[in-house]
């Protein structure tokens, strides 16, 4: 009897997993497969979606088609751009989000929460607010490939070179949910033929609030990752600038007071190597004068910022997270109550490895 019973669940788990359990198939050259996505605003609660669909023409280009649709659920918009679709639109090799800044200030929180449901796309998406409407920049091609791996390799490099913090859709989720940090994304600008990261888009919660001060990019990336390979261009006189290449940073935050009202100093290692135009050598005395005017310039710029970050109530550096991991009990909505007054404050240690190749 036992024997027969076991039998016949066997049975009954194989056929439930045979009838429920399928996922229809989908052969490649019968769907539509979104390299990129766009998002406009387009008045009370609608939306204006843009989708690029790479077309690989019989002489290997690579040509782009775009399909739009216009709802209140970015799910209908994907149903509505399949009805003028010969091909299923499918979104699982999706690289690129984009967001008009537009859209972004009246908040992301509904369309985030698509990205995050949907199984076929990855967290390592990358995600960006456009200074304008994402749809005329998507229509446009900018190179060999498709307009979303062109988008991707774009943002990708830039991380790469140490001027955008490392991120994607899991970094973005990652601070979009938490109580003690914000989210940030790129910006992108749309102008003739050339797209460019213009700078870093700050949000508070789903909604933009400021774009950071492009003098401050540097210092953002430096007190969030420590990384390599980035550039620092240093004003040393009316007419005379002097680039640090090749830099090198570590940082790291010592907290005080952390139970009763935290006090934060973060320390932030700065090395890197001099290339100059003019090809003059550098004396002594001048890389004194570098290593004195760019630990200042980095202090006050780090300061500058934070300040704003504060008056935004925004935390884009995480720094309650900082607090917590050093506080036993550690009370959230304090903290949250007392950061806009919280004493921050960064110092700067700069290091000349080498003065160049001229030298």
């Amino acid at each position: 009897m036992m024997k027969k019973v076991k039998i016949a669940a066997v049975i009954f788990i194989s056929l439930s997993a045979f009838l429920f359990g399928r996922v229809p198939s989908q052969i490649l050259d019968d769907v539509n497969m979104e390299s990129a996505v766009g998002y406009d605003y387009a008045g009370e609660n609608r939306i204006k979606a843009t989708s690029v669909v790479p077309i690989f023409n019989p002489d290997k280009s690579v040509g782009n088609e775009t399909l739009t649709a216009s709802d209140e659920l970015s799910k209908e918009t994907l149903r509505k751009m399949n009805l003028s679709s010969p091909r299923q639109l499918v979104n699982g090799k999706l690289e690129v989000a984009l967001y008009s800044k537009e859209l972004t200030k009246h908040g992301i929180g509904d369309l985030v929460d698509t990205l995050q449901r949907e199984p076929s796309i990855s967290e390592r998406l990358l995600v960006a607010v456009v200074d304008g409407e994402t749809a005329p920049l998507l229509k446009k091609k900018y190179g060999d490939r498709d307009t979303g791996a062109i988008l991707s390799m774009l943002i990708d490099q830039n991380i790469n070179a140490g001027l955008v913090p490392t991120y994607n859709l899991h970094h973005f989720l990652n601070n979009y949910f938490s109580k003690l940090s914000d989210p940030f994304l790129p910006v992108l600008e749309h102008k003739g033929k050339q797209v460019r990261i213009k700078g870093i888009a700050l949000l508070k919660g789903e909604r933009y609030v400021k774009t950071l001060h492009p003098d401050h990019q540097f210092v953002f990336k430096a007190l969030l990752e420590n990384f390599q390979l980035g550039i620092y261009k240093l004003k040393l006189g009316e007419e005379h600038y002097v680039a640090i290449e090749n830099i090198k940073t570590a940082h790291k935050f010592r907290i005080e007071n952390s139970k009763t009202f935290p006090k934060i100093t973060g320390q932030l290692k700065v090395k890197g190597i001099i290339r100059e135009t003019l090809g003059k050598r550098t004396t002594e005395k001048e890389m004194a004068e570098i290593k004195q005017k760019m630990r200042k310039q980095l202090e006050r710029q780090a300061s500058d910022m934070i300040a704003t970050f504060q008056q935004l109530k925004i935390d884009p550096l995480g720094l309650g997270n900082e607090v917590r991991s050093r506080t036993r009990n550690f009370n959230a909505q304090k903290w949250l109550e007392q950061y806009p007054d919280v004493k921050i404050k960064v110092k700067v240690d700069v290091e000349i490895l080498e003065k160049g190749v001229i030298d």
